[in-house]
C-alpha cells in the first residue's frame, strides 16, 4: 500500500474503468493462489527422503526438518493450524500475495490476494468435508504427508502424481 501511496508503484482508482481486465486479474489471482501454494507446499515436502538434506541435494528435506514440519505437528488439522507455520514458511507462503504488483492494477487485486491467503488455509483444515471446506483432500496430506499438496479447484496433484483418494469407511454401528 506504501507503493501506491508514495507513487512508486503505478495502479489506478476506478476498478471499473477497466471491468474486463480487472475480472480477469481477480480470476488470475485465483488460479495463480492454487499454482503459487501447490508448489511452494512441495518445496517443503522431501523430494527423495526425509533422513537427507541439502548436501544430499533434497532441499525439501532440509525446509521440511526444519520449517515445515511445525506445521505438520497438527496431525488432526483444525481451522487455526491452516496459519500455524514456521515464520520462514510464512515468509514462502505470503510470496504468493506480491504477484497482483506485477501489473498496473487496483489496490482491491492485492487486498484479494491477501485475503485469499488469510482466509484460504481454514477450509484447508477445518475438519469437515461437504458442505464446509472440503478439508478432507487436505486431511490426508495431514496424515499421509506425501500426497495432496494443493488444493481442490486445480487438482495440480492429479497432474503431478501426488493425488490420493479420500475413501470414507462405511460405518458400522450395533445401536439402532
Amino acid at each position: 500500500m506504501w507503493l501506491w501511496a508514495s507513487k512508486r508503484l503505478s495502479y489506478y482508482n476506478d476498478f471499473w474503468s477497466r471491468p474486463l481486465f480487472s475480472i480477469f486479474i481477480l480470476l488470475l489471482i485465483t488460479y495463480w493462489s492454487a499454482f503459487h501454494f501447490y508448489w511452494m507446499h512441495r518445496l517443503m515436502h522431501p523430494w527423495w527422503s526425509i533422513r537427507y538434506g541439502i548436501r544430499q541435494g533434497d532441499l525439501g528435506a532440509f525446509l521440511y526438518r526444519h520449517f515445515h514440519s511445525l506445521h505438520h505437528r497438527s496431525h488432526n488439522p483444525g481451522p487455526w493450524s491452516g496459519l500455524s507455520m514456521h515464520p520462514v514458511e510464512h515468509f514462502f507462503y505470503y510470496t504468493r500475495v506480491y504477484f497482483p504488483l506485477l501489473f498496473s492494477c487496483h489496490p482491491i487485486h492485492f487486498l484479494f490476494a491477501k485475503f485469499q491467503a488469510d482466509i484460504g488455509p481454514i477450509s484447508g483444515h477445518d475438519g469437515h468435508d461437504a458442505p464446509a471446506g472440503g478439508a478432507a483432500f487436505h486431511y490426508l496430506h495431514h496424515a499421509f504427508f506425501e500426497c495432496n499438496y494443493g488444493v481442490p479447484l486445480i487438482n495440480f496433484d492429479r497432474l503431478f502424481g501426488t493425488y490420493r483418494e479420500y475413501v470414507r469407511k462405511p460405518t458400522t454401528s450395533t445401536h439402532q
